[in-house]
């Protein structure tokens, strides 16, 4: 009876140990299906966070700061400034790392005759000519057939101020970084009125000093032009091939044709349609200081182009964005770098290159900020640029 007794403690155990095991093990696969499971809704939440974030970059602009902007609010912002502003039409655009973002185009291109810009709506870029065709230099420069720093006169004499021996020190740098000592358009006088007799002139000694003028930048399109062996409103056709059709602006150009006839925007200023100082049907000739006629869908190209180092070398972008002069300050007015055809500026979130274009009744800026990938480009057929890319900027900060 003992060992029967025993027996049946034994298998009591026994039993009792394999309940206990099997309960362990079910707990186990419990506890471990348990994790799996808040793993995965943790996987889950993350991955809604990233789709949302996804989601909300693909809706937004991003500033220089980091703030994302909506894209509806973006429209609204700027609906408010045309109408608080007074400005007849608008293009705008944005980039962001190598995409174009942003893009809107609205109001009048006549506010006369009611019609509507639309996409296809060509602005005066008036000198924000100047950095397009300073890109340009530097890509001649990269073939050999221009140097930075070899005297103009050396590749080609200009009769209008060779009786000014100074005209010899001028180079391809010194035009670009505005130290030629240029006036800024020879034919204005110093009350602003012209007067077609004034000949050109040197106002100080070439290199030693930043004064704007768009006059040197004529200079510097003759001697390219010469160089290639073309005339100057050919040097349209060569910008054409080395740096619209690679960027995919086909319908930016420097000399007047027919799309530009049938496309581009009336200026107004003060609110009365003004024709202003900029290229025409009357006036329809290359000008490298001023004359390029574009929008912001495709301008923003070509800040893409600055912006992420394309068409031309590393070292050409260098000289491009480095400060080459400085106008000190006045005033009436702060400290300005210029590297070439660029406006240079620190600010709190980096360095920010600029510049800005104005023929009276079309003005233009465009800002950008390589470090951050961040820019933008507009064009308004009215006389407010300043007000409006001071209120964007602040917009763009702050919200």
């Amino acid at each position: 009876m003992f060992h029967h007794q025993k027996s049946k403690l034994r298998d009591l155990l026994c039993t009792s140990l394999f309940t206990l095991l099997i309960s362990m093990q079910s707990y186990a696969t419990d506890s471990i299906i348990t994790i799996e499971r808040g793993y995965k809704e943790i996987d889950v939440v993350a991955m809604n966070r990233v789709e949302s974030y996804k989601t909300k970059s693909q809706d937004s602009i991003r500033s220089f700061n980091g703030n994302l902007i909506s894209k509806s609010r973006m429209d609204a912002f700027i609906r408010y400034q045309m109408d608080s502003l007074n400005m007849s039409g608008l293009s705008i655009a944005f980039v962001n790392d190598d995409e174009m973002v942003y893009h809107n185009a609205l109001g009048f291109k006549n506010i006369e005759t009611q019609e509507r810009v639309d996409n296809s709506s060509i602005f005066d870029a008036a000198s924000l000519s100047k950095t397009v065709f300073s890109f340009y230099a530097m890509k001649v420069v990269e073939q050999g057939l221009l140097d930075l720093d070899t005297p103009l006169y050396k590749y080609m004499e200009y009769p209008d101020i060779a009786y000014d021996e100074r005209y010899k020190l001028i180079t391809a740098r010194i035009v670009l970084s505005q130290r030629s000592g240029f006036p800024n358009l020879r034919y204005i006088d110093e009350d602003g009125n012209y007067d077609p007799n004034r000949k050109l002139t040197i106002e100080f000694q070439p290199g030693t000093k930043y004064q704007y003028s768009g006059e040197g930048y004529e200079y510097l399109a003759k001697v390219i032009a010469h160089l290639k062996g073309v005339e100057k409103n050919e040097l349209q056709s060569l910008i054409k091939t080395a740096v619209f059709e690679p960027l995919a602006m086909e319908k930016s150009s420097f000399v007047w044709n027919d799309y530009l006839e049938k496309n581009r925007v009336d200026g107004h200023f003060r609110g009365k349609v003004n024709d202003g100082y900029g290229t025409s049907k009357k006036y329809p000739n290359f000008k490298a200081s001023s004359s390029l006629q574009t929008n912001a869908k495709e301008y923003s190209y070509f800040l893409k182009a600055l912006i992420n180092n394309k068409i031309l070398s590393k070292k050409s972008h260098e000289e491009l964005t480095k400060i080459q002069s400085i106008k000190k300050a006045t005033k009436k007015s702060t400290e300005m770098r210029y590297g070439l055809g660029v406006i240079i500026e620190a600010s709190e979130y980096g360095i920010n290159y600029s510049h800005g274009g104005d023929n009276l009744s079309h003005t233009s800026l465009y800002y950008f900020n390589k470090e951050k990938k961040v820019g933008y480009v507009f064009f308004t057929n009215s006389e407010n640029r300043n007000k409006f890319h001071q209120n964007l900027l602040d917009f763009l900060l702050t919200n």
